[in-house]
């Protein structure tokens, strides 16, 4: 089984992808940001390198999900091919990436590359306000991600609602705003990740949306399913 966990910087990817393998036992699988060759230059000059840090995401992202799809393990993946589209448009509506290299370059590629491909058996999407992803950002202090512009973040957030409204695959969007996303496994979290399982485990025709883990809590079923225990700083949470 091959599940993806999609949103916009900050929202929380990393986070859920990691804890979720722990677990469930799920193979976790990042993107790369260590060893890309143009990231750090394209947060310093966009201009110059945004169509050479596409082309590499566009082809890692695509190997990684290729991969996942024809392995026999079951993996959870920190963000997918689909959402290089996102970036990319953004990049052009800003005039980072100039109608050329993405009308008659990027995108042609990108649509025929996603179309050799087996969609995730689930798309997990995070949902977060501007504010939160702002100090998200903010908090984790990475070197690379100190100048991302906020009006930037805003349009990557209305295209990726643009984005995941259209959608046609299956998949689970939960507002993460009220979540505090980080090491510590308080009891809400372990509600989050049952009703993810719920839904990555059910044929059911399970709700597309869940707003609240409230939300959550009331409509999703509780899975009876024994996973490995996981400890975080001084707490050990095990799911039975």
């Amino acid at each position: 089984m091959f599940i993806v966990v999609g949103g916009p910087i900050g929202v929380g990817k990393s986070t859920v992808t990691r804890i979720y393998s722990q677990i469930t036992g799920f193979e976790p699988l990042f993107e790369t940001v260590k060893g890309h060759p143009y990231l750090e230059k394209f947060y310093e000059n966009p201009e110059e390198y945004a169509f050479r840090a596409q082309v590499y995401f566009l082809y890692d992202r695509f190997n990684k999900h290729y991969k996942a799809v024809e392995s026999d393990k079951n993996i959870i993946a920190d963000r997918s091919i689909y959402e290089d589209a996102v970036f990319a448009r953004v990049l052009n509506w800003r005039g980072q990436l100039n109608d050329d290299d993405y009308f008659k370059t990027y995108y042609p590629h990108f649509k025929v590359l996603t179309s050799i491909l087996k969609p995730p058996d689930l798309m997990i999407y995070l949902r977060a306000s501007l504010d939160t992803l702002m100090y998200r950002i903010d908090k984790r202090d990475r070197e690379m991600e100190a100048t991302i512009p906020r009006d930037y973040m805003k349009m990557l957030v209305e295209a990726y609602e643009e984005w995941i409204d259209e959608y046609p695959h299956r998949k689970l969007i939960i507002q993460t705003d009220d979540l505090d996303l980080t090491c510590d496994l308080n009891p809400d979290w372990m509600d989050l990740f049952m009703a993810i399982h719920t839904k990555v485990m059910s044929s059911d025709d399970l709700p597309d949306e869940a707003i609240g883990l409230n939300w959550l809590k009331s409509e999703y079923p509780t899975v009876r399913k024994r996973c490995r225990s996981v400890s975080c700083g001084d707490k050990i949470f095990t799911c039975v």
